[in-house]
């Protein structure tokens, strides 16, 4: 059985990359096509029909259970579960801003990590409800961006780490790792994300390059950002696109604070995809998209940034 990934992607990076995407079938013999446009909402809309809640707070600095007992509160009357996108991920659990709400109330969504190290843990582990992706983010015609920092929880770009903090816990060392980079809204629409309850952004200085690579076609509820020097510069952009600062306190006495700042978009409008989620409609689909979740769009992301640098290099 033969589909055209192209037009699994619903945002190119050139015109020659999906001229070369479009000339090429790619051979599956458990996918169906009939299913495919039907596939991204399943997995990013649909409740996991054997979902048991576990609890416990993983934050750094209490972003997490502040966001629970003052923003999202009980997620689980919603229709549908929750979508959110974390931007240093680190290994998937330490410090995870997003873990709570998938352990908790069945949400799914994306995790990004650039550094090599925390992106093979990041890879192994056990978070089936998300994409997990070991890119950076740039800009284009960019490819690639240096890594300064080893597994840990301070690495970063070097090109946009402020000198302050690169003082502070990488002083007298000089070493990278080059890592591929692409757009984050490229990412985000090959996936098939079409909105996100939370965004979690945590990439030491590289913040605002994150967000001028943002698609904004794609609807953000509430955004978490690490401060740093360049926060004024985020603040007009994000108030450009509708957002306004929410009051939020989250640091545990007696706990090392990050400080963050949280923005929401009182424009916000959640799509109720309840009608998709009938088993009866496509009786397979759920199992499949349960089964195969990591499988289908982090090939596709694999792919398409393979092709990308095929067409540079």
């Amino acid at each position: 059985m033969q589909y055209n990934l192209a037009s699994t992607l619903t945002e190119t990076i050139s015109p020659d990359v999906a001229s070369k995407m479009n000339n090429t079938q790619y051979n599956s013999t458990s996918f169906d096509p009939r299913h495919l446009r039907h596939l991204y909402r399943q997995i990013w809309s649909c409740p996991s029909l054997d979902f048991k809640s576990k609890t416990g707070y993983y934050s750094q600095s209490g972003e997490d259970a502040a966001l629970h007992k003052n923003i999202f509160k009980d997620s689980l009357s919603q229709r549908n579960p929750g979508i959110f996108v974390e931007i240093g991920a680190l290994d998937g659990v330490t410090y995870s801003n997003t873990l709570f709400f998938e352990r908790m109330f069945d949400w799914r969504g994306v995790l990004i990590e650039a550094q090599p190290d925390n992106a093979r843990k990041l890879l192994r582990v056990n978070r089936t409800k998300t994409v997990k992706i070991p890119f950076g983010i740039c800009s284009l015609p960019q490819t690639d961006i240096q890594m300064l920092g080893e597994g840990n929880a301070v690495a970063g770009d070097i090109a946009t780490m402020d000198e302050s903090f690169k003082n502070a816990w990488h002083k007298n060392k000089n070493k990278t790792r080059k890592v591929a980079c692409g757009p984050i809204g490229t990412y985000l629409s090959a996936i098939g994300i079409t909105h996100i309850d939370f965004f979690s952004l945590d990439v030491e200085g590289a913040e605002l390059s994150v967000l001028l690579t943002m698609n904004w076609n794609i609807q953000i509820h509430y955004l978490l950002i690490e401060n740093n020097s360049k926060m004024g510069n985020i603040v007009t952009l994000l108030k450009s696109y509708g957002f306004r600062i929410q009051e939020f306190s989250h640091c545990i006495p007696g706990r090392d604070c990050a400080s963050n700042t949280l923005f929401v978009n009182d424009n916000y409008k959640r799509p109720d995809f309840l009608s998709i989620c009938v088993p009866n409609i496509y009786p397979d689909i759920n199992s499949y998209a349960e089964n195969h979740f990591n499988k289908i769009l982090f090939m596709i992301v694999c792919f398409f940034y393979f092709i990308k640098n095929l067409t540079v290099y």
